[in-house]
């Protein structure tokens, strides 16, 4: 009865790591179209615990830990001069309505009402950058310089600023924030801000943004198989409790 009780604990465990891993594919199929969004992937390790005589006795599976995928989405141009995609390493940092300093790979900014660069959301980027109210065109180079043309000086650039990227020595270590930004941790490392196209920063693009890594048909494929190892185990969950049922009712 003790192995029976063993093969329901291993089989409820696997169910839950199994439905751990069908909501991070969902949670990655729902941000296919979502600028910038890293695609995520459950990670299982085995279970075991220490029997008799110092033996590793299986208990199933469980889920060691949800990794992201950092590598880069497509950067397809957009038209707009305020769209930005990095081009390699780095994330935009924002200033939140806290004051802390969140980071982000979407570059769909815009101006707010006092001309602002902010995200999408209207968190502003760092370091600030403000737009005079007559601009007639905008130009941002590879190393983030911004520099604009107005009905003021239309033949002579006026240079507003650069922009900045910030790395990390482990982005796995970063917290997700919702809204596709990230917070620095101690796991993440310090952050490290720096010129474009200097300390190991991507480089930046004007008028394209990042899209989303993910990549529906392994998020599919990945969906499929572990659809029908949760379905497996389900059913060797609805034997082991037939065999206890059958093994109470000849007791009593």
């Amino acid at each position: 009865m003790a192995i029976v009780l063993t093969g329901i604990s291993s089989s409820t465990g696997a169910l839950q790591a199994f439905q751990s891993s069908l909501d991070t594919s969902a949670g990655n199929l729902a941000n296919i179209n979502t600028n910038g969004f890293k695609s995520r992937r459950t990670i299982f390790q085995d279970f075991s615990y220490l029997g008799p005589l110092g033996s590793q006795l299986g208990k199933g599976v469980q889920v060691g830990t949800t990794d992201r995928d950092f590598s880069q989405g497509k950067t397809p141009l957009t038209g707009n001069d305020l769209d930005l995609s990095v081009q390699g390493n780095g994330y935009f940092a924002l200033l939140s309505s806290t004051g802390t300093t969140q980071y982000t790979r979407d570059g769909s900014f815009h101006l707010n009402a006092i001309g602002q660069l902010v995200s999408t959301d209207g968190l502003a980027v760092q370091p600030p950058i403000t737009f005079p109210p007559d601009v007639l065109d905008t130009k941002i180079t590879a190393d983030g310089t911004v520099s604009v043309l107005t009905a003021s000086s239309p033949d002579t650039p006026i240079v507003l600023g650069q922009l900045r990227l910030t790395n990390f020595v482990n982005p796995q270590g970063l917290r997700p924030m919702g809204s596709n930004r990230f917070l620095a941790t101690d796991s993440s490392g310090l952050p490290v801000t720096n010129q474009p196209g200097t300390s190991g920063l991507g480089l930046i693009s004007q008028g394209s943004l990042e899209q989303s890594n993910v990549d529906s048909t392994t998020e599919m494929v990945r969906l499929v198989n572990t659809s029908r190892d949760y379905t497996a185990n389900s059913r060797a969950l609805k034997v082991e409790d037939e065999i206890v049922k059958s093994g109470l009712d000849l007791v009593v």
